[in-house]
């Protein structure tokens, strides 16, 4: 009872700090709205929803390679409840929690909440790797984007060394002070299959910022790669400020930066604040319906107990 009084504190508290962050810059909503129109920002905020899915489904196939074999809908459920956390400060909430419902699954807090902390640094390598695709571009805008690659290049080699990546889990293990040995991490060709689910999701993202760069005049081509490759940027570099609740503040500026070769002063600012706000909503929204639904169809199907039969009148 009292663990589940805790869960629904915690609850509380998420879905407060999420409401808090849209009331903040609701302000600059009804204008940016009006700019791009209601059609694009509703289609950026589906194409940001649904991009969240092909890590879901990596996550769950590295998972299930490392020995746990969640129901899709436990998985889903456990899957959404603990990225939403990633919007509280301090990067390692979604992992922790993870780690944390672990037992009531009958898991091993240790493979769950590494398991997710590998899929998600697998994440940050497709990231990394999707964000070349943006380089020509800012490179012919600043010769200083040329930093960049060497860091994105050597950001590829744990996809194809499982001990690298193994060595990434035993970081988080020890985060977690969990205890027990580094994990022998799946083939590389899961580890390529799970990179790609990824890259899926990235260009997913990169679609959102594409169609609202477009609709404030950015080129085509110029938003299809430098919104899919910044963006891809923008989030990694936000990951690694961990103090940051997804990232807020440092993913804006890295953002700004790049899109800043397609368009700039009020433009630039509209796309980067909206994409905030729109990507907050689709997840809140996103997540809450998916939970229902999980929860509706749950009880829906849930077997009823057999009716006890009639007691025969006494002879």
């Amino acid at each position: 009872m009292v663990l589940g009084g805790l869960r629904a504190v915690a609850a509380a508290l998420l879905l407060g700090f999420l409401g808090y962050q849209l009331w903040q810059a609701r302000g600059a909503l009804g204008p940016n709205l009006h700019l791009v129109g209601w059609r694009t920002a509703a289609a950026a905020t589906v194409l940001a929803s649904l991009a969240g899915l092909p890590g879901f489904f990596g996550w769950r196939l590295l998972l299930a390679r490392l020995g746990t074999r969640l129901p899709w809908r436990t998985a889903l459920r456990l899957y959404l409840l603990a990225g939403l956390t990633r919007y509280l400060p301090g990067g390692l909430w979604p992992a922790v929690t993870h780690a944390a419902l672990a037992r009531s699954l009958g898991e091993s807090p240790a493979r769950l909440g590494g398991g997710y902390a590998a899929a998600q640094g697998l994440g940050a390598i497709a990231g990394l790797g999707v964000g070349l695709v943006a380089l020509p571009r800012l490179t012919a805008a600043h010769a200083a984007w040329w930093l960049l690659l060497p860091v994105l290049l050597a950001a590829l080699v744990p996809v194809v060394s499982p001990r690298l990546l193994a060595a990434v889990f035993g970081v988080a293990l020890r985060v977690l002070r969990r205890p027990g040995r580094r994990p022998v991490l799946p083939d590389r060709r899961t580890l390529l299959t799970v990179t790609g689910l990824t890259v899926v999701g990235w260009l997913g993202y990169g679609l959102h910022i594409t169609l609202l760069a477009v609709a404030l005049g950015a080129d085509p081509v110029g938003a299809l790669t430098v919104g899919t490759g910044g963006f891809a940027l923008s989030v990694v570099a936000g990951a690694v400020a961990a103090v940051l609740p997804a990232g807020l503040g440092v993913r804006e500026v890295v953002l700004g930066l790049t899109l800043a070769t397609l368009v700039t002063g009020p433009a630039l600012v509209t796309l980067v604040a909206l994409s905030r706000v729109l990507m907050t909503l689709g997840d809140l929204l996103g997540t809450t319906t998916v939970l229902g639904a999980l929860a509706l169809t749950g009880r829906l199907h849930r077997p009823r107990p057999a009716p006890r039969p009639a007691e025969e009148p006494a002879g």
